[in-house]
């Protein structure tokens, strides 16, 4: 039986949700080829339990991208840098990385990636609709801390032509 999409047990989520990303951070820890840091980690976090709550919704899986990640990235830092939340112009987004639609998800002051999408963007009305929206199928995720250290966190959702 298929879930509305707005109704699920919201222990049933967090639970699943929490084995999946404690997994894909084991994985990514494991991996001595790359180093991990506090912002990688927060930013796995997003990707990762972005994608279970798209998974429990029957949507496809948002792929990493380059592009989409660097704006992600670059929106974290120009927050925490200026410690205040705002959204970045979405124009330069669609030309540099060669979208058709773009859509950005911007929070602060959440103590973890996981805490951030469930407790945050998902009990958001707009932000859960980028989240779940079936036409995006790419997913750029940033984190910083500013100099208080303020958690600044940006997801940007993309489409190519």
């Amino acid at each position: 039986m298929r879930v509305p999409e707005h109704v699920i047990s919201v222990g049933a989520m967090l639970s699943r949700i929490l084995v999946a990303a404690a997994l894909a951070l084991a994985v990514l820890v494991a991996s001595p080829a790359e180093a991990r840091t506090p912002e990688s980690t927060y930013q796995s976090a997003i990707t990762v339990t972005t994608n279970e709550v798209r998974a429990l919704r029957d949507r496809v899986k948002l792929r990493g991208n380059d592009c989409v990640q660097r704006f992600a990235v670059r929106q974290a830092k120009r927050m925490a840098a200026q410690e205040r939340m705002f959204h970045q112009d979405l124009g330069p987004v669609l030309k540099e990385c060669g979208l058709r639609k773009a859509g950005e998800n911007v929070a602060y002051g959440y103590a973890t990636g996981v805490e951030l999408v469930l407790q945050g963007w998902m009990r958001s009305t707009g932000h859960r609709a980028n989240i779940l929206d079936r036409e995006f199928r790419l997913l750029g995720s940033g984190a910083r801390r500013s100099e208080d250290g303020t958690w600044y966190a940006a997801q940007v959702f993309g489409r190519k032509g």
